[in-house]
C-alpha cells in the first residue's frame, strides 16, 4: 500500500514539475507572461430623493462600489440628513490635506423659492457634490465613508483630526511672508485664489443689493398697475377706460415677470458666486496648510543642523559624558525621523495639490461659463416675454378713437375688427421685424420736419440691419 501511494505521489510530482517546465518554456517563447490588470476602484452614488418634511432636509441615495472596506458592493435607500453631510464634509477636509474637498452646497437658495424648486436645486447640487467626491481616488477610499454609509442609527465622525495650528497662529502666519517654495505653480496660485475669493464674495454681496432693488421695483410696478386700473374705473370715455385697464394689467404682468427674473438671477448668479467663493476659500486654506507644513519642515531641518553641530562640539570636547552623548544622539535620530516624515508628507501633498489645483481651475471656469450661458438664455426669454406683453396692448391703444391713437407717428391706420389682426414680433422662427415704413406726409410737428430734412432716407428696421451688414431672415 505504501509503495502504491509513493508511486502515485511521484507521478503527481512529476506531472507538476512537467507543467512548470512547460509553462517556463512558453514564457521564454512568448517573451513575457500575461498578467491581469488590477480592477480599478469606483464609488458611484445616485441620489434618489430629497425629503423636506422638516427644517433639515433628508437625502436618500444608492451606492455602488467595489472598494474593499465596505461590507457589500451595493447599498440601496441610504438616508442621511443634511447636518450629517456637513459633518462628513468637515472630516474629509481636515483628514485629507492633499485634496481640495468641495464645500457642501447650501440647503436653500438665495431666491427663497417654493418648496418644490428648492428641493430640485438641492437634488442637482448634492448629486454634483457626490460626483466630485467619487472622482477623487483618495476621498473615495476614506474609511469614514464606510461609517457614513453603513451606519444604521445616524452618523457622527469617528476619526477626528485637528487642523494645522490654532486660529491665532494661522492669522499670524498669513500676515508673514511666504516661506521659500520649490513649486512656483502652487506658490503663485495662493495669492490669485485669495484675490479671486475676495472678488467673488464682494460680487455676491453687491448682487444681493441689486436683487433687493429689483424686488422693490417689482412691488412698485404692481402698485402702479393697480392705480391705472382704478383710473380706468373712473374714466368716462370707453376707449380710454379700456386702454387704462389694459395698461394696468400689462404693468402688473411686467411686475410679475421682473420678480421672476430677479429670482432667476439670484439663483444663477448669487448662489453660484457664493459657492465658488466658498470653494476658493477651501483651496486657499489647503494651500495655507501646505505653507505651514513647509515652515515645520524648515524648522525641523534647522533643529537637525543644530543637533549635528552639538555632536560635533561634543566630539572635540576633552571630557565627554556618555549620558549626554546618548541623549543628543537619540534627540538627533528623533528629529531626523520627524524631518523625514514631514518631507514625505509634503511631497505627497505637493504632488496631489498640483493635479487638484488644475482640476479646480477647469471646474470653476466651466461653472462660471455655464452660469453666464444659462443667464443669457433666461434673459433672452425674459426680454421676448416682456415684448410680447407690451405688444398685447396695441389693439386697445389703437382703438381708443377713430384716428387710431398712434396713427400720427406715420403708420397707416385701419380700424381693427379683430384683436388678432396685428402680427406679433415673437414667432416660432424667432424675432420678426415689421417692414411697414412711415409715411412722409404725416408730419404733425415742426421738429419732425426739421429732423426729416437732415435724413436722406428713412429706414425701417429691416433696411437698417441690411445697411449695417446684418442679414435678417
Amino acid at each position: 500500500m505504501l509503495r502504491s501511494r509513493g508511486s502515485t505521489s511521484k507521478k503527481s510530482w512529476r506531472t507538476f514539475f512537467d507543467a512548470i517546465t512547460d509553462n517556463k518554456e512558453d514564457i521564454e517563447q512568448n517573451g513575457s507572461e500575461i498578467t491581469t490588470e488590477p480592477e480599478s476602484r469606483y464609488f458611484y452614488v445616485i441620489i434618489r430623493e430629497v425629503e423636506r418634511s422638516g427644517k433639515v432636509p433628508v437625502i436618500r441615495f444608492n451606492v455602488d462600489t467595489n472598494i474593499e472596506h465596505f461590507r457589500s458592493s451595493q447599498f440601496t435607500d441610504v438616508r442621511r440628513t443634511y447636518e450629517e453631510f456637513i459633518k462628513l464634509g468637515k472630516h474629509l477636509t481636515i483628514s485629507n490635506p492633499e485634496c481640495l474637498v468641495p464645500p457642501l452646497p447650501p440647503s436653500i437658495t438665495s431666491a427663497g423659492l417654493g418648496l418644490e424648486e428648492e428641493t430640485k436645486y438641492l437634488h442637482i447640487r448634492m448629486q454634483k457634490w457626490f460626483d466630485l467626491i467619487s472622482e477623487s481616488p483618495i476621498l473615495m477610499q476614506d474609511k469614514e465613508l464606510v461609517y457614513f454609509i453603513e451606519g444604521h442609527f445616524g452618523y457622527s465622525p469617528v476619526i477626528r483630526k485637528n487642523k494645522h495650528g490654532s486660529v491665532l497662529k494661522r492669522k499670524a502666519i498669513k500676515i508673514q511672508a511666504a516661506p521659500p517654495d520649490d513649486t512656483p505653480e502652487l506658490c503663485n496660485l495662493r495669492p490669485i485664489i485669495k484675490q479671486f475669493y475676495r472678488q467673488t464674495s464682494e460680487s455676491s454681496t453687491k448682487l444681493e443689493k441689486v436683487i433687493k432693488t429689483l424686488r422693490v421695483l417689482s412691488a412698485s410696478e404692481d402698485e402702479l398697475g393697480l392705480k391705472f386700473i382704478t383710473i380706468a374705473d373712473m374714466e368716462q370715455h370707453s376707449g380710454m377706460s379700456n386702454a387704462f385697464r389694459k395698461l394696468g394689467k400689462i404693468i402688473q404682468s411686467i411686475s410679475h415677470s421682473r420678480l421672476t427674473q430677479a429670482n432667476i438671477k439670484a439663483v444663477i448668479f448669487i448662489d453660484t458666486l457664493s459657492y465658488i467663493s466658498s470653494d476658493a476659500f477651501v483651496v486657499e486654506e489647503a494651500l495655507m496648510n501646505r505653507q505651514i507644513l513647509i515652515k515645520e519642515l524648515l524648522s525641523a531641518q534647522t533643529s537637525s543642523r543644530s543637533k549635528v553641530s552639538t555632536i560635533t562640539r561634543l566630539k572635540s570636547s576633552s571630557s565627554i559624558k556618555p549620558e549626554k552623548v546618548d541623549e543628543v544622539l537619540a534627540s538627533l535620530e528623533e528629529t531626523r525621523s520627524h524631518e523625514q516624515n514631514l518631507n514625505i508628507k509634503l511631497t505627497r501633498i505637493t504632488t496631489n495639490l498640483l493635479q487638484e489645483g488644475r482640476k479646480w481651475i477647469k471646474r470653476t471656469s466651466s461653472d462660471i461659463k455655464s452660469s453666464l450661458k444659462e443667464y443669457t438664455k433666461r434673459q433672452i426669454e425674459y426680454e421676448r416675454r416682456l415684448l410680447a406683453i407690451l405688444e398685447s396692448s396695441r389693439p386697445d391703444i389703437r382703438n381708443i378713437d377713430h384716428t387710431g391713437g398712434l396713427s400720427r407717428l406715420g403708420r397707416e391706420f385701419s380700424r381693427l375688427k379683430n384683436r388678432n389682426d396685428i402680427n406679433s414680433s415673437q414667432t416660432a422662427q424667432g424675432d420678426a421685424w415689421s417692414g411697414i415704413q412711415r409715411q412722409k406726409n404725416h408730419i404733425k410737428k415742426e421738429y419732425d420736419s426739421k429732423f426729416l430734412k437732415r435724413i436722406d432716407d428713412v429706414l425701417d428696421a429691416r433696411s437698417a440691419f441690411e445697411t449695417l451688414g446684418t442679414k435678417v431672415n
